[in-house]
């Protein structure tokens, strides 16, 4: 193999591409004549981007904090929940059974009945195994 020497004077070979005769010496000039006049540019600062990320980010963090605020504020319940209103009625009432049925309609009473359904061989066993069968008559 032939050793390559980067100062070698024999005949290199051509890359075939040429360039013509002053095309460099007119070249600036042509670059130039086909670029556009000078306009405007529109300029975007980097800190007005980020102001609209602030925005953006302050919307999200209200409207989070209104739904619920406005979900409770317009809450409009008047059931009174069962519990609290017998817990009342029992602690800070000296209502009878029988006052409290003169009070309440026919719907309400018909609401809080229980419906026990016990057959009379439930009731005997109850009747049996209890030692004061004497309130149960009273009663």
């Amino acid at each position: 193999m032939k050793s390559f020497k980067i100062n070698d004077n024999e005949a290199k070979i051509p890359s075939g591409f040429s360039i013509p005769e002053g095309y460099f010496e007119a070249f600036e000039s042509k670059v130039i004549a086909q670029l556009p006049a000078n306009e405007p540019k529109k300029v975007i600062a980097f800190y007005q981007r980020r102001t609209t990320w602030y925005f953006a980010a302050a919307a999200v963090v209200i409207l989070m904090l209104s739904i619920p605020i406005y979900q409770n504020f317009f809450k409009t319940s008047n059931a009174v929940d069962a519990l609290v209103l017998e817990d009342y009625i029992t602690t800070h009432t000296k209502l009878s059974e029988e006052d409290l049925a003169s009070i309440l309609e026919k719907e309400d009473l018909d609401r809080i009945r229980l419906e026990l359904n016990l057959g009379k061989e439930a009731i005997e066993d109850i009747l049996l195994d209890s030692n004061n069968l004497e309130q149960y008559i009273i009663d």
